[in-house]
């Protein structure tokens, strides 16, 4: 008798479960699934249509800012040279000449000579991961590194 007791319960929990999957529909969990998605793709968009926003502003201040600053070294050279012009004074000592020119000299193709100037670029050092040493001195990896006598 308790096994036809366990059949009737196992019926009933399977016709209960066949009816609340009829019930629910499937379809709605997917949809539900695609509106996550939408939503999140909107705010990506968005966010990317705001960082290039901001880096937009970003360079036309900093271009501006450039300019402002090339604009003031310009005057102030133009009036050291108006103002301190004095025959007396020669070349270093005239503090018309003691401003440096901001303009980089420039190939035909607009690039800056610098970066095509071998002698300048061997002169050049890559930045290093580690600190510089004599040859004389242990290393962190020598056995008696660290160690006082």
């Amino acid at each position: 008798m308790s096994w036809l007791l366990y059949l009737i319960v196992f019926a009933a929990g399977a016709a209960g479960g066949w009816l609340l999957s009829k019930s629910r529909n499937p379809d709605t969990r997917i949809r539900e699934l695609e509106e996550h998605m939408t939503s999140l793709q909107e705010k990506y968009d968005r966010y990317q249509e705001s960082v290039t926003e901001h880096f937009s502003t970003s360079a036309q201040l900093v271009n501006a800012l450039t300019t402002s600053y090339r604009e003031v070294h310009r005057h102030l050279q133009q009036g050291a040279q108006t103002l301190c012009a004095d025959t007396r004074r020669h070349g270093s000592s005239n503090p018309g000449n003691a401003f440096i020119s901001l303009e980089m000299p420039r190939d035909s193709t607009g690039h800056a000579t610098l970066l095509h100037d071998d002698a300048y670029l061997a002169s050049l050092e890559p930045p290093r991961d580690y600190a510089a040493k004599k040859p004389s001195d242990k290393g962190t990896l020598d056995e008696d590194y660290g160690f006082r006598n």
